[in-house]
């Protein structure tokens, strides 16, 4: 079976057509939250102007994937509806959704810079901080594609969202707990809840501060659902600078964001995280914490428009043209 380069209007037997709705997707994932977040992302988009359904594939357990490949390459039936568009994150779901693609036919979308040649893929979402060739296959996009929510915003309510150990910055939980101290300080109405992540190296919490306006959240007691949540609701969210992703899907939760300041481990070098941090803030959508620790804003300060409805408009209109 072979698949076409040209568009979804593929009427070869046993192949979805675009005229024929819902939208089909397969979603190829890798068991990293964050990985999962950006796909989630794009899929909130693209429902929101057409309907969906949506197969996942967890590249930990590939069994699923094999049976859908084996069937349509024999010729029978296989137990999912053949692909419009296959979407990844990660490196670990990019060959095997190339694979899928060439085999079972749609169009391949990855939402990051691919360790495979570019051309190789229909369409990718790439942040504009990273090093990329420009292709006519390439969108740049601000940050990474997260999920947006319109939920009503708590003004007593904030995150400290805590990251740890990373190629890029020097983590000295010392001096994150002395701004932790300054934020609490700065905003004692704001009750904020600190939470850490897989990467906070043990034993941080015995360094935080205590303070009335401040609980401490470990994300191992934590349900899997409570970031979500908790980014839904809050106002203000201060993130350590190491955290690209929660930067950015705190910005597209619609919160008023600080970024809690690290040292960088190669101050010399070039480094995307700085400079995307750089950008956000000369564009007004973040405070650094060499700015101070207070976050409430103007009114008219510039709203932070989320990514992932721009990205499915792209795809829809590719599709439909």
């Amino acid at each position: 079976m072979t698949s076409t380069r040209t568009g979804f209007r593929e009427h070869a037997e046993g192949r979805a057509t675009l005229g024929d709705p819902p939208l089909v997707v397969w979603r190829f994932v890798d068991g990293k939250p964050g990985h999962e977040k950006q796909s989630c992302g794009l899929l909130q988009g693209i429902e929101a102007l057409q309907s969906i359904e949506v197969y996942e594939f967890d590249m930990r357990f590939k069994a699923l994937l094999y049976r859908q490949l084996r069937a349509c390459l024999l010729g029978g039936e296989t137990d999912l509806p053949m692909p419009h568009l296959l979407i990844g994150v990660g490196h670990r779901t990019h060959l095997p959704l190339l694979i899928a693609r060439l085999v079972c036919g749609g169009r391949s979308i990855v939402l990051m810079k691919p360790s495979l040649p570019q051309r190789w893929f229909d369409l990718l979402f790439i942040p504009q901080h990273d090093h990329h060739r420009r292709t006519p296959n390439v969108i740049e996009t601000r940050g990474v594609i997260c999920p947006t929510s319109d939920a009503t915003k708590d003004p007593g309510h904030g995150l400290i969202l805590l990251g740890g150990a990373n190629p890029h910055f020097v983590w000295s939980i010392r001096e994150v707990a002395a701004q932790i101290s300054a934020i609490a300080e700065a905003s004692p109405n704001v009750h904020w809840q600190i939470c850490d992540s897989r990467r906070t190296p043990s034993g941080s919490s015995e360094v935080l501060p205590a303070a009335p306006n401040l609980t401490y959240r470990p994300w191992r007691s934590t349900p899997p659902d409570f970031l979500e949540k908790a980014l839904a609701r809050a106002t203000y969210v201060w993130v350590t600078a190491d955290s690209t992703s929660m930067l950015y899907e705190s910005l597209s939760a619609r919160a008023q964001v600080g970024v809690i300041h690290l040292e960088p481990k190669h101050p010399r070098r070039s480094n995307k995280h700085i400079m995307g941090i750089d950008l956000l803030s000369s564009q007004g959508h973040i405070r650094l914490a060499s700015q101070g620790y207070n976050l409430d804003r103007s009114a008219d300060s510039p709203r932070f428009f989320p990514e992932n409805h721009r990205c499915a408009r792209i795809v829809v209109d590719r599709l439909t043209n």
